[in-house]
C-alpha cells in the first residue's frame, strides 16, 4: 500500500466528514419541526427520510473507499450488510476496527430503513419509526466523526506522515 493511496484516502474521510456537516446542518435546521407531532407533516417525514438516507449512503460510501484499499472482498448479493460488518472487526496487521460496537449497531439500523426506502413507494410513513430513527441519527451523528478522526489517526500513522 503506497503513502498515496493512504493520503488520498484520509482525503476523502475529511471531505466525507464535510459533507455530513452539511446534511446535519440541514437536520439542526429542521430538527424543532420533527419532533413537534401537531405540526409535522408528509414534507417533513420525506425530508427526515432523505436526510437519513443520505446520511447513510454518505457512510457506506466512504467505508467501501476504506474497504477497497485494505481488504477489498465482498460477498455481491449482501454487500451492503457484509460491508457494514466487516468495519467494526479489526484485521490484525491490516488495519483497525473503523466503527466501534455502539457505532456499527446504530448504523445497522440506518442500513435497515435505507433499504426499506429504496423500495418503499408510498408516502405515508409511520412517525413512530421516524421518531426511532431520529434518535438513532442524533445518536450516530457525533459516534461516527469520532470514529473517522481516529481513523484518520491512524491512516496517517500507517503513512508515517505528521498532520
Amino acid at each position: 500500500m503506497v503513502n498515496e493511496d493512504i493520503l488520498l484516502l484520509v482525503g476523502e474521510i475529511n471531505k466525507s466528514l464535510e459533507v455530513l456537516n452539511d446534511i446535519n446542518a440541514l437536520y439542526d435546521n429542521y430538527a424543532a419541526i420533527f419532533s413537534q407531532k401537531d405540526q409535522r407533516d408528509i414534507r417533513d417525514a420525506v425530508l427526515l427520510a432523505d436526510i437519513l438516507c443520505n446520511t447513510y449512503t454518505c457512510i457506506e460510501t466512504l467505508l467501501l473507499r476504506i474497504s477497497r484499499l485494505f481488504e477489498n472482498h465482498l460477498d455481491s448479493e449482501q454487500w451492503h450488510k457484509e460491508l457494514l460488518r466487516k468495519m467494526h472487526i479489526e484485521i490484525p496487521g491490516i488495519r483497525k476496527a473503523v466503527l466501534s460496537q455502539e457505532t456499527y449497531e446504530l448504523l445497522d439500523e440506518l442500513r435497515r430503513f435505507q433499504h426499506f426506502k429504496r423500495y418503499y413507494y408510498d408516502f405515508k410513513y409511520d412517525w413512530s419509526r421516524l421518531d426511532f430513527l431520529r434518535n438513532v441519527y442524533e445518536r450516530v451523528f457525533p459516534l461516527v466523526k469520532n470514529d473517522m478522526e481516529e481513523y484518520v489517526t491512524f491512516l496517517m500513522g500507517q503513512a508515517q506522515v505528521k498532520e
